[in-house]
């Protein structure tokens, strides 16, 4: 895949499309900005370079409580750059005024315009053909020589920002999505052995989707499973979980996927690691095991035994991949669960990799250090399931289609 550093970037104005999409409290500010300075980075290398870099970024969508605008993400930006870097903010998408602002930048120059989710059209999934049809992507390919994406997080959608410009200009990859392309590559094309997925979370049907996948193509050796996942996988083995939990996951509409859970176990039953022990809120943190089945209280996160099984597993592995927590791990009496087995991750010799905004803050906030944290959510469990992301693959047509001088 093509990168920024590819091109030779002298007074070319990027056209930047990053992920600033944050966490907002209730009154609209910013509570964590990790992914403005994961960007931050790829900016910094296009001002070094000489480029004039024109971010391009989302906050929510049209409706949500959280689309506002990015005037206060330019201004994180800002914070996370030096004074040496210095980031100017438009409160337009395109047209007239954008463009001429576009060609007063100097190189090295920086412009946050306003969030892409007020285009019309944005959000649709169309071809990059269709999208280019599009006022906004003609406004902009007007004063744009390159576009780079650098938004992996979102590749999993045909979005215009993250698609229209690929036909019309030269294209690259930033820094952080070719970074989060090829440690998900050394993930599934070529993981070294032995390999182990840990797969939590309430969301079965991607993470099933996910375990089928790499245990069908060989990608994994063993498949380690809580909160939700392994709540099914029980209820697929025909236990009885307590009648708290079977009614969450009823609410849920989550047994659903008993079905898909009873197949995966049917071929792949000696893979696929079930807690083997539950932790409880009576009074606290509660320890019982499999005969204690069914339970009066909510399993709130894996036992004692299941987490030294994990982290025994895990400490054997050359390739480690988590995705969704042990447990109710925003109750710190409930996190211990997810905490061990990304400590055991941490400790490891092997590769270590997680994905996630949650992940993330639950490794910054207990200081530990993995592989690669991925900042993608959804693109990365399409990317483990196999499944094509269109805009990676607009960037692999147009170096097809435009050479590095173009």
């Amino acid at each position: 895949m093509r990168t920024l550093l590819d091109f030779a970037l002298n007074d070319k104005v990027c056209l930047t499309r990053v992920d600033f999409n944050c966490p907002l409290n209730d009154d609209k500010k910013i509570l964590d900005y990790t992914r403005i300075k994961a960007h931050a980075e790829t900016v910094k290398a296009i001002s070094d370079n000489l480029g004039k870099s024109v971010i391009i970024a989302h906050q929510g969508r049209p409706g949500s409580s959280d689309f506002t605008s990015l005037a206060q993400h330019s201004e994180k930006l800002q914070l996370v750059l030096s004074e040496k870097y210095k980031v100017d903010f438009i409160g337009q998408t395109h047209g007239v005024e954008v463009e001429q602002r576009i060609s007063q930048m100097n190189s090295g120059n920086i412009l946050v315009l306003e969030n892409v989710r007020q285009v019309e059209g944005e959000t649709k999934n169309k071809t990059s053909q269709e999208h280019a049809n599009n006022v906004y992507i003609k406004s902009l390919a007007k004063v744009g020589d390159i576009f780079i994406n650098d938004a992996f997080s979102a590749t999993h959608r045909s979005h215009m920002s993250l698609v229209g410009f690929t036909g019309i200009l030269p294209s690259a990859a930033g820094l952080i999505m070719e970074r989060e392309v090829s440690n998900l590559q050394r993930v599934v094309d070529n993981p070294q052995k032995p390999c182990v997925f840990i797969l939590g979370g309430v969301k079965p049907e991607d993470s099933f989707k996910v375990a089928d996948y790499v245990l069908r193509n060989d990608i994994a050796d063993a498949v380690l499973t809580g909160g939700v996942i392994s709540e099914i996988l029980l209820i697929a083995m025909g236990k009885s979980l307590g009648i708290p939990s079977m009614d969450f996951l009823k609410k849920k509409n989550l047994l659903q996927f008993v079905d898909p859970a009873k197949k995966l176990l049917s071929e792949f039953t000696d893979k696929i690691e079930i807690q083997q022990d539950f932790a409880v809120d009576e009074n606290g943190r509660t320890n019982y095991t499999m005969k204690d089945l069914p339970l009066k209280a909510s399993i709130l996160d894996i036992g004692e035994k299941t987490i030294q099984l994990y982290t025994e597993i895990i400490q054997n592995s050359s390739t480690c991949v988590f995705n969704g927590p042990m447990g109710k791990f925003e109750d710190p009496e409930f996190a211990k669960g997810t905490l061990e087995v990304f400590k055991a991750m941490s400790k490891s010799q092997g590769f270590s990799l997680a994905g996630g905004g949650h992940s993330i803050s639950i490794l910054e906030k207990n200081k530990l250090k993995l592989s690669y944290m991925s900042t993608a959510g959804g693109a990365m469990i399409r990317f483990l399931m196999g499944k094509t992301l269109p805009a990676i693959d607009a960037l692999y047509t147009n170096a097809q289609q435009f050479s590095v001088e173009d």
